[in-house]
């Protein structure tokens, strides 16, 4: 591999690790506290919103096209963390 390929492939990491990490904190946060008028379902959002974000910028670094089914799996670390936590 070439530096150029090194770089991206750790600005990928990084990005994804970032927010990924971000995401699913809101997601835990939306499990683990009370559901005061809907909250649970808002951070639920706000959590695959993430996550979804993590995926583009992911593609947008290595030139990809953002729009792809790549991003269906962006609500997946929330559903397993709401599926662990709340055994749905």
């Amino acid at each position: 591999m070439d530096v150029e390929q090194v770089k991206t492939w750790v600005a990928t990491s990084m990005v994804m690790a970032v927010v990924m990490l971000h995401a699913v904190a809101v997601a835990a946060l939306g499990a683990f506290g009370p559901d005061k008028g809907g909250a649970r379902v808002g951070l639920f959002v706000i959590a695959s919103l993430l996550s979804v974000l993590a995926i583009g910028a992911a593609r947008l670094i290595h030139k990809k096209p953002v729009l792809t089914p790549w991003l269906l799996a962006g609500p997946v670390p929330p559903l397993l963390v709401y599926w662990v936590v709340l055994g749905l």
